[in-house]
């Protein structure tokens, strides 16, 4: 299959994109600048004259939408933020109605605002800050497109980049893990893996992409601790945060299941290790 990936710099995005072309498909990414990994245009998804052109003549069979203005940066840009969190999934939609191409479109359980759950996909989205509701009004539902609602965690090209992931492995002293912030999302390498059964099934609608499962930020960095750090992190159990949003699968659109989490975070280890030349600020070796 032929895929186009918006976002192929960032965190899920350049996963998605190299696991894609490692499974022997032809890949293009879109990022604001040019990787190395796979076929790539350089490029701002707020340029739509250039985006329309590459959508549309690009023979794409999908468009993997990983592009996204986050947490602080959609509330200080807020103009931005409603582009690309809100209006550009359904642009895609739009500009591939009459082609075969579809739209797999990534969201995030942060369109719930937390502890009123667990939230299945009818679940009204009652998200509080702006990145909560713009990702919310992006969500596409329709018989020809995918929107994938998760959160996701992994690692980052970028030695700055502020997931959870990339703030463990510069830690070197105590850390606090919360017991009381319950986490149902998934690695970017079980995404990508998602995306790609998701694309060969020809999945559409809303799904809530996550384990059967749930599982505590203590207990996720443990795991962290173990497969990528030889445990040698001192994580100290904290009730300070109390925050759940429990996503719970009811939609049968997709056959692939999300691996448990201990299986989950090995995969990703083994993932960093083969691709080591990506992330060389983690010190690891393959």
């Amino acid at each position: 299959m032929r895929f186009l990936v918006l976002g192929a710099s960032g965190m899920a995005g350049h996963v998605i994109a190299l696991h894609l072309k490692e499974r022997g498909h032809d890949v293009v990414g879109f990022s604001r600048r040019r990787v190395g990994f796979v076929e790539s245009v350089a490029g701002d998804a707020m340029d739509a004259a250039l985006l329309e052109r590459v959508v549309r003549e690009g023979g794409f069979d999908v468009v993997v939408n990983a592009v996204g203005v986050l947490n602080r940066d959609a509330e200080e840009h807020r103009d931005r933020a409603s582009y690309l969190n809100a209006y550009l999934p359904h642009r895609l939609a739009a500009l591939t109605a009459d082609l075969p191409t579809r739209v797999v479109h990534m969201s995030t359980d942060c369109v719930f605002r937390g502890n009123t759950g667990p939230y299945t996909e009818s679940s009204f989205p009652d998200g509080e800050t702006f990145y909560d509701r713009s990702k919310a009004l992006g969500e596409l539902v329709d018989a020809k497109n995918l929107t994938l609602r998760n959160s996701i965690v992994g690692p980052d090209v970028n030695e700055e980049g502020i997931g959870l992931f990339n703030w463990f492995m510069r830690q070197e002293g105590p850390v606090k893990g919360f017991t009381g912030a319950i986490w149902t999302g998934l690695t970017t390498v079980e995404l990508a893996r998602a995306i790609e059964a998701a694309a060969l099934e020809g999945a559409t609608g809303l799904v809530n992409l996550v384990p059967d499962e749930s599982i505590s930020k203590f207990e996720l960095l443990r795991l962290f601790n173990e497969r990528l750090r030889g445990g040698r992190v001192e994580i100290v159990p904290s009730g300070g945060l109390s925050l759940d949003k429990t996503l719970v699968r009811t939609s049968g659109a997709l056959s692939f299941r999300a691996a448990p989490y201990e299986e989950q975070v090995r995969e990703m280890a083994a993932w960093i290790r083969s691709h080591a030349d990506l992330y060389p600020h983690y010190g690891l070796d393959r």
